[in-house]
């Protein structure tokens, strides 16, 4: 029995035979429907294999209150047609009932509709008539008739819509129909890149309805529908500088009978990525593929370490049914290590063992001696030279330290057949006593055999671990994969950005990771490892433009374990490029300190009597860079690095309500707060420290904010005054050893404010960490902007830290002042 009030409709349940102890959910929906909805359904709903609306009593209503004594049947499950077939028209029923004293006259209308909004053409399902009296006390019964007639391939579902001579609906009944389609053997064959049948081989198949599997494994045959479908398969091999990987596709396979499908290796064609400089595959390579069928669509994607130098992809025609997108993400480098024997005999790309020392940037030139074999090596014709040792072993931290104490300039493993000679060279940590490297198997052995026959056997050793360019190439094929996938890298189709990562410590490297996503995905999903980058100085980076997104992040060192997505240092906001935008990227560049950065999407507000508020912990000099402060038990934390234990950074808030504390927290200002209601004078302070070796700029801020408040009844933005900075420091976060230096200061309030009015700005410095202060001298340049002259103390003479202290107030009283400790370096004078 479903009630009707006012504001809004029940339905009480009277559960069949055994099913008494089985609870029910009722729901009622935006668009009028009622769900009663039995908990043994609601993992079934859920999963999309019931749908929702089978459960809608809506047309059970009792509408006597609301619009008059009429009901109706509430569902009917329409059996499935199955077009071209021989079915014939079918037949079921809607029955309405009349509890009142007047006939009533209604108007029938039936719709259907997929999940994705494709209608069921006219006339397949259609009611006896279209109106119909219902007597006085009466049931009247109409029957539904249901033709194959144009019907495509689907679920539908819908309503019998029951109107009232004034328009208002009186019922309506609740309608689902399978339309299915005839059945074919779908046989898939797939060939390796040697043109061979690979049996026992399944590639995945994907039809409107989502994956399909096999009938027949044995035979890879799978018993479809007639429709499209869209099949595809990975493979990865072994190749001489590492690994490659073929991506098979057939995005639209049409059919209409039996078919068979073949999958081969040999057709697929090699993705070519074209940049300005050398460069190679460093970090992860992602490929990924998304289809559109009827609406519904599917994305997949790979991750490959870069091992693999190759991908390869299969061409197809353009589709017609829907839509495809084929699309690989590069991160790509100056190559990292290359060698080449005097006069071209031998060439390969070796890689160092993951702490081995590396070359300078100008390389080496030695002479190759064999020196046996990691299990017995002799290095005594081996000083001053590169030893070649054929791999049996690890050499271990005794064999090395003997070919140190005889001289060689470094040792090169001639790695095993089969094995691939892939590593990851790392910048920390205990280091190699000499430089070590792996050859792979083919050339490291053409090596050993030119050195055997008594032939000059010189090294050239080329190649960088610090590149000077980056390449973040997201290539996209839309419709079809072509016949020759090239993409070319240049100023004209990318942002060029010159990025620098600032020095913040001891650590001359650190860890960074530039998240890259299609439009279709909600996030970078398989990005998974941050990438190693110098410290200190300017790097040029390429970036896909378009729709692509791109997030950056970035840590101040290098993050103990790089293979997993680097979920702490500084970032920006998700945001795109546009064809030839150039750029600058400045990171950890001082002051680092709290603030509400441009561009946030998260606003501190106030709503009712519960302020939201939101502050990032470290925002530095570049507009929309933010991080949180870093908890050592979730990846992050200070002083990670040569086995130290990493400490958690300090964040402490406390909010003030007319001089009385109403709130604290030791995680920082981010989140919501309870606040008494009226108009009252707030006071928010928030503490950071972070002291390690490598972090050696803002060791400590605090900040205090001081605005008036009051009830809200639509969210307002809080008036918490900004101070943004622009120092001239170098990369190193210092400025020139003048005694006098500028500084910037920019006064605003948080996005969707207008800019305070009347502000005046105090900065006094300090070069003592705090013990002593002195007031710049402070111009007004605009409308919220100022310039400051920072002088160094005649008693100062050698370097020293910049400690900051900010104070600026607007014409409706509202305060910041912010002091940072250690903000930069004011080196000492050069005489």
């Amino acid at each position: 029995m479903t009630q009707v009030s006012a504001h809004r409709r029940t339905a009480s349940v009277l559960p069949g035979p055994g099913r008494g102890h089985i609870p029910f959910r009722t729901l009622e929906q935006g668009d009028g429907s009622l769900t009663v909805l039995p908990a043994d359904a609601e993992a079934l709903v859920a999963a999309g294999t019931l749908d929702r609306r089978l459960f809608d009593v809506a047309g059970r209503v009792d509408l006597t209150a609301a619009a008059g004594p009429v009901t109706a049947t509430g569902t009917v499950v329409l059996d499935p047609l199955v077009p071209g077939r021989g079915t014939t028209r079918q037949k079921d029923t809607v029955r309405y009932t009349n509890t009142g004293d007047r006939p009533v006259d209604l108007r029938l209308d039936v719709r259907l509709a997929t999940d994705t909004g494709r209608r069921l053409p006219d006339g397949v399902v259609t009611p006896g008539t279209d109106t119909v009296r219902v007597g006085a006390g009466a049931t009247a019964e109409v029957p539904l008739d249901v033709t194959p007639g144009t019907a495509a391939r689907g679920k539908y579902f819908g309503y019998v819509t029951a109107t009232a001579a004034d328009g208002t609906t009186v019922a309506h009944t609740t309608l689902s129909l399978l339309v299915r389609a005839p059945e074919h053997r779908l046989t898939v064959v797939v060939r390796d890149r040697d043109g061979h049948v690979m049996p026992g081989v399944l590639p995945n198949i994907w039809g409107a309805e989502g994956f399909v599997d096999y009938t027949d494994r044995d035979a890879a045959v799978a018993t479809v529908e007639e429709g499209t479908y869209f099949l595809n398969a990975s493979f990865a091999y072994s190749a001489e500088d590492g690994e490659e990987v073929r991506e098979l596709f057939a995005p639209e396979v049409k059919v209409t009978q039996d078919t068979t499908v073949t999958l081969n290796a040999a057709d697929a064609t090699e993705v070519e990525i074209r940049t300005p400089r050398p460069a190679e595959q460093r970090s992860i390579l992602n490929v990924n593929w998304r289809r559109e069928l009827d609406g519904y669509r599917w994305s997949w994607g790979s991750m490959y370490f870069d091992a693999v130098k190759h991908v390869y992809a299969s061409p197809s025609p353009q589709v017609t049914d829907g839509s495809f997108e084929f699309s690989t993400r590069w991160q790509l480098t100056a190559p990292q290590l290359r060698a080449e024997v005097a006069g071209g005999a031998v060439r390969f790309t070796p890689y160092y063992e993951p702490t081995s020392p590396a070359f300078g940037d100008g390389g080496a030139r030695l002479r190759a001696v064999d020196a046996g074999s990691t299990a017995a090596p002799d290095f005594r014709a081996a000083r001053g030279k590169l030893a070649v040792l054929e791999y049996e072993s690890d050499p271990g931290d005794a064999m090395l330290a003997r070919a140190k104490a005889a001289g060689v300039k470094a040792v090169l493993l001639v790695w095993p057949r089969g094995q691939t000679v892939w590593s990851w060279w790392q910048p920390d940590g205990d280091r190699e006593p000499l430089p070590v490297l792996r050859a792979p198997h083919t050339q490291g052995t053409a090596l050993l055999a030119r050195v055997r026959k008594g032939r000059s056997a010189v090294v050239h050793f080329s190649g960088t671990v610090r590149s000077p360019y980056l390449y973040d190439v997201m290539q996209v094929a839309t419709g079809s994969v072509p016949e020759r996938i090239v993409h070319t890298v240049t100023e004209r189709e990318s942002a060029v950005i010159r990025a620098t990562y600032t020095r913040t410590g001891d650590s001359a490297w650190t860890s960074e990771q530039r998240f890259g996503w299609r439009p279709y995905q909600e996030t970078a999903w398989n990005n998974e490892t941050s990438r190693y980058v110098p410290v200190g100085r300017e790097r040029l980076e390429y970036v896909r433009a378009g729709d692509t997104l791109w997030s950056h992040t970035v840590h101040h060192n290098v993050v103990p374990d790089p293979h997993r997505r680097l979920q702490v240092g500084m970032r920006d906001l998700p945001h795109t490029y546009r064809p030839g935008q150039r750029g600058t990227e400045r990171w950890f560049s001082g002051p680092v300190r709290p603030s509400i950065p441009v561009g946030a999407p998260w606003p501190s507000v106030r709503h009712g009597d519960t302020l939201s508020v939101h502050i990032p912990e470290f925002t530095d000099s570049a507009p929309g860079h933010w991080s949180f402060a870093e908890v050592a038990d979730f990846g992050g934390g200070i002083g990670a690095r040569d086995g130290q234990e990493p400490v958690s950074d300090t964040a402490e808030a406390a909010l003030y309500h007319d001089g009385e504390q109403v709130f604290s927290s030791q995680h920082g200002m981010w989140g919501d707060v309870e606040v008494p209601g009226g108009a009252a004078d707030y006071r928010l302070d928030l503490r950071t420290s972070r002291t390690s070796d490598d972090w050696r700029f803002g060791t400590g801020t605090r900040t205090s904010w001081t605005f008036t408040s009051g009830t809200e009844t639509e969210e307002a933005e809080l008036p918490l005054l900004q101070v943004d900075y622009a120092v001239p420091v170098d990369a190193g976060n210092a400025v020139g050893p003048q005694r006098r230096h500028t500084v910037g200061i920019g006064v605003r309030m948080q996005d969707g404010m207008a800019a305070p009015r009347g502000v005046t700005v105090r900065l006094e410095t300090s070069y003592d960490d705090g013990h002593t202060w002195t007031r710049a001298r402070t111009e007004r340049v605009s409308t919220g902007r100022f310039t400051a002259t920072v002088e160094r103390p005649s008693r100062v003479h050698g370097d020293a830290a910049v400690t900051l202290r900010v104070t600026a107030t607007d014409a409706a009283g509202n305060s910041v002042r912010q002091t940072i400790d250690r903000a930069y370096l004011h080196p000492g004078s050069a005489s």
